[in-house]
């Protein structure tokens, strides 16, 4: 290999490195701006800024090429905060360069300026490989930018041929990111067991409290976002064992200690107040909160239910004198479970005291090796939840085998006085009790009208390979 051809070689590596070092890049130089969509939603309607929008030029452009800035969204470029020229002087090894914008467009809401080279000035041996046009900051309308606003670059020749190819992901940037401002997490979930041995009136232990600790923060560091003028949580739940200390007031009361409610931060927050269904409390500030559960203090009579909990949290926001509020999505807060069976059977006519049309079939078949004391909750029409224990229920057992409460069930429904009053047919719910493993347990539910017309009631006991709702 002669020597001429090994320098052309190296040449050609050299200008093959140099021109792969630089390329167009809008990305590094134009910033995005963070915004929630709370911001957006309350903000006048009007114009959204962007940072200023800053391209780095990567090849040797001419007079009469062309510059496009291709803007996304729906329409939503203000086109008279484009520059009509942007110029910048030569400062040797760099040209000086001159855009002018010559035209815009728009096509299914997509915005696109260009630019044309109108003036380049500098040394001959000087290049515009690296100039940096500055286009400064642009106005956008705030109700057409709930999804985002990016800017892309792309440039042709005077003969419109792609000019300025290189550079990828870097050829593009967002100006403004759009994103939910709050959120809420669990730090620590619910998770007490329920004690069926302790006639569920305790934890496993035994205990009698449990902690929920969750947090509402902001989702990201946002330039443009909603102040927060409060927060209301509730957390759902079966709270139906609090036991109300104040009937002559609307809602359950709960015994002083029952239900604690400490922030870790500066948010100062209110009384509770409770349903059979939730807990609610409202707080002025986004912080950590934990929530202390503690069944003692109204006494060790309360009957614990197995239940799932969620929080659900609704924030109030401003931004000046505009405001709004938002329902964020409900978040898994943990679950009181129960060491046992239990079996929910959703519907059950009974015969009131003076009618004899209908009659029950329940049977509870037990696959284990052990047998089991049976208790029950019962709730009326109203809503009412009554505790059939095992004593109310005669002591009755779930054996190894097949057991029939139909009988025990019925007595102990009359002896607490649920089937009396009234001229139409009784109807309950069934929640079923069986202190024996959940994978042995399962519950045959039905009735019949006038010894002919049999109804099958589903229950949750059995559901597909044997697998019981957890």
């Amino acid at each position: 290999m002669n020597n001429v051809f090994r320098k052309s070689l190296v040449a050609l590596a050299i200008m093959g490195t140099s021109a792969s070092a630089m390329a167009a890049d809008i990305a590094t130089g134009t910033v995005t701006r963070n915004v929630s969509t709370e911001y957006l939603e309350v903000a006048p309607a009007g114009v959204l800024t962007s940072n200023a929008v800053v391209l780095e030029l990567g090849a040797e452009y001419a007079v009469n090429d062309v510059i496009t800035l291709t803007f996304s969204g729906n329409d939503a470029l203000d086109v008279t905060s484009l520059p009509p020229f942007v110029t910048v002087a030569a400062a040797p090894p760099l040209k000086g360069i001159t855009v002018g914008l010559i035209s815009t467009s728009v096509t299914a809401g997509t915005t696109r300026a260009n630019y044309r080279v109108t003036d380049i000035t500098g040394g001959a041996s000087d290049t515009t490989t690296g100039v940096t046009l500055d286009f400064g900051a642009l106005d956008f309308d705030s109700t057409k930018s709930g999804n985002g606003i990016s800017v892309t670059f792309s440039a042709v020749t005077n003969t419109n041929l792609a000019l300025d190819t290189g550079g990828g992901a870097l050829r593009t940037q967002e100006l403004f990111a759009i994103e939910d401002q709050f959120e809420v997490t669990v730090d620590t979930a619910l998770d007490a067991v329920v004690d069926v041995e302790a006639e569920r009136e305790f934890f496993t232990g035994p205990a009698t409290a449990d902690s929920l600790v969750f947090t509402s923060a902001e989702t990201a560091a946002f330039d443009l976002f909603a102040d927060v003028d409060g927060i209301n949580y509730s957390i759902a739940g079966n709270f139906s064992w609090v036991q109300d200390t104040d009937a002559n007031t609307a809602g359950i009361q709960p015994t002083v200690g029952t239900f604690t409610i400490t922030p870790t931060g500066a948010a100062v927050c209110g009384a509770p107040t409770v349903t059979a269904t939730a807990l609610s409390f409202s707080c002025d500030v986004l912080d950590q909160i934990t929530v202390d559960i503690d069944t003692a203090p109204q006494g060790s009579d309360a009957v614990l239910p197995a239940t799932t909990f969620g929080i659900d949290a609704n924030v109030e926001y401003s931004v000046g004198a505009s405001t709004s509020d938002k329902d964020l999505d409900r978040v898994a807060a943990g679950a009181w479970t129960l060491n046992g069976s239990e079996t929910f059977i959703p519907y059950m006519p009974y015969n009131r005291d003076d009618m004899s049309n209908i009659s029950q079939i329940i049977y509870v078949t037990n696959n284990g090796s052990q047998s089991g004391e049976i208790s029950i909750d019962v709730t009326s029409a109203d809503g009412t939840v009554t505790n059939l224990t095992n004593a109310d229920l005669g002591g009755i057992l779930a054996a190894p085998g097949v057991t029939k409460l139909t009988g025990a069930i019925v007595d102990a429904l009359a002896a607490e006085g649920l089937l009396t009053g009234g001229s139409a047919t009784k109807q309950f719910a069934l929640n079923i009790v069986v202190n024996d493993a959940n994978d042995v347990i399962s519950v045959y539910s039905a009735y019949n009208v006038n010894g002919s017309d049999r109804g099958w009631v589903q229950n949750d006991s059995v559901v597909v390979n044997r697998v019981k709702n957890p």
